[in-house]
């Protein structure tokens, strides 16, 4: 399943001290794995959000593994903070891919739908239902990127 060097690098929580969100990088491959709990909003997604910054400046991952399996909530109003604050930071600190991993009996609604479309635009954007098939996708991604940057 994920690689074994996986560092936890951060524990975000709500107000109330609930684990919102775990972030765990994986320096062989340059990829944040991060994973989400419980029912988000706009303002929790964004709270995660800026608290990933301090992580692409420092550790420059190349992808994201995104793990929202078990959560619930609208963030769609994160949207517009998501496109002119975030997307250009992670991207000038080399961010290139996310995969999205949902659970495939939850439906999404038309504003998280959007949040992703947007992503998509910036990012190489893909949707899992499982995180095994997202990890590998993200390793082949990373390995060819790797390589390329290598040989430059």
């Amino acid at each position: 399943m994920l690689h074994r060097t996986a560092e936890l690098v951060q524990t975000v929580h709500d107000a109330f001290g609930a684990t919102v969100a775990e972030f765990n990088y994986f320096p062989n491959e340059r990829v944040l794995y991060v994973h989400w709990h419980g029912h988000l909003t706009a303002d929790l997604v964004v709270r995660v959000a800026e608290a990933s910054l301090v992580w692409h400046e420092q550790l420059h991952p190349l992808s994201i593994l995104n793990d929202k399996r078990g959560t619930s909530g609208d963030w769609g109003e994160a949207a517009i903070w998501l496109e002119f604050e975030w997307i250009p930071v992670v991207k000038g600190h080399g961010l290139q891919a996310l995969a999205y991993v949902l659970d495939p009996d939850t439906p999404v609604s038309l504003p998280n739908a959007q949040v992703k479309e947007l992503l998509e635009e910036a990012l190489v954007v893909r949707t899992f239902y499982a995180v095994a098939p997202a990890w590998r996708w993200l390793r082949q991604r990373t390995t060819r990127l790797l390589l390329s940057t290598s040989a430059a």
